[in-house]
């Protein structure tokens, strides 16, 4: 009888053993697998923040890739990505920058999408009356100028005015330097500064009148866009700069006050 009972014991355990892990069994599922959408890192201008944004939106809609940027001064981003050695393209203010890199072995392939003029911006109604690039020498200004060492903004001024032989007496006049065209945009709009020169696609109507610079004083740019040696997503970088070099890329530019390239009329 005693062993009857211990018999007894260890088959009820046994089953109760197999009834568990028939239940599991029979409970497990695989779960399948989502593939990832690709991610694409752009070091991009902070100048053309604006039509970037639209543009990576209406990609990321057409194919499912992210886009996702990095947004400072040309200067400061190459020097980014210098230290780092990642992400999957460059997009700054003008083509030295994307030549630097280039130089440098970061840089695959370049597109060029679109201009950046400079002009000069004062207040709405001009009320200071100034008419061309030598009044940014005039004391009585409140006169801000791009860093030229940073943003293409800067790098474009102090050229266009060591042409006209303007840039000392200009820098010594400057109320202040900004590290960003973006920040020049605001003083003007602000009231905090008389004149600056900026590019002509961030004209705010309401806020602003902008003075064109003749083309001979001028220091026209283009802006490219670049693939970088190390993306890890190289196809995907290059269909990405493809598009923004596209006809409906370049719409989106044009929407926002750009001029596509090429242009005879911006060319030397």
């Amino acid at each position: 009888m005693k062993s009857f009972s211990i018999i007894l014991v260890l088959m009820l355990v046994v089953g109760a053993a197999c009834a568990v892990c028939g239940c599991t069994t029979e409970q497990t599922t695989t779960t399948p697998q989502v593939s990832e959408k690709p991610t694409l890192m752009v070091y991009c201008g902070a100048g053309i923040r604006e039509p970037m944004e639209e543009i990576a939106g209406i990609y990321e809609n057409k194919t499912g890739t992210l886009i996702k940027f990095t947004f400072g001064n040309s200067a400061a981003l190459l020097s980014q990505m210098e230290l780092v050695k990642q992400g999957d393209l460059y997009m700054p203010g003008a083509t030295a920058y994307i030549e630097k890199a280039a130089e440098k072995g970061y840089v695959n392939s370049t597109e060029q999408v679109v201009y950046h003029i400079p002009v000069i911006a004062v207040a709405r109604g001009n009320p200071k009356n100034v008419t061309c690039i030598e009044d940014l020498a005039r004391d009585d200004l409140t006169v801000v100028v791009g860093d030229p060492t940073g943003p293409a903004i800067g790098k474009s001024t102090k050229k266009m005015l060591n042409k006209s032989g303007l840039w000392d007496a200009v820098s010594e006049n400057a109320a202040a330097t900004r590290a960003t065209v973006n920040e020049l945009v605001v003083d003007i709009c602000m009231g905090t500064a008389d004149a600056s020169v900026i590019w002509y696609d961030l004209y705010v109507p309401d806020k602003m009148d902008l003075i064109e610079i003749p083309k001979n004083q001028n220091d026209i740019k283009v802006i490219p866009i670049g693939t970088l040696e190390f993306s890890e997503n190289p196809i995907e970088a290059q269909k990405f700069a493809d598009f923004v070099a596209s006809d409906e890329g370049k719409a989106i530019f044009v929407k926002h006050g750009y001029i596509v390239y090429p242009d005879p009329k911006y060319e030397a």
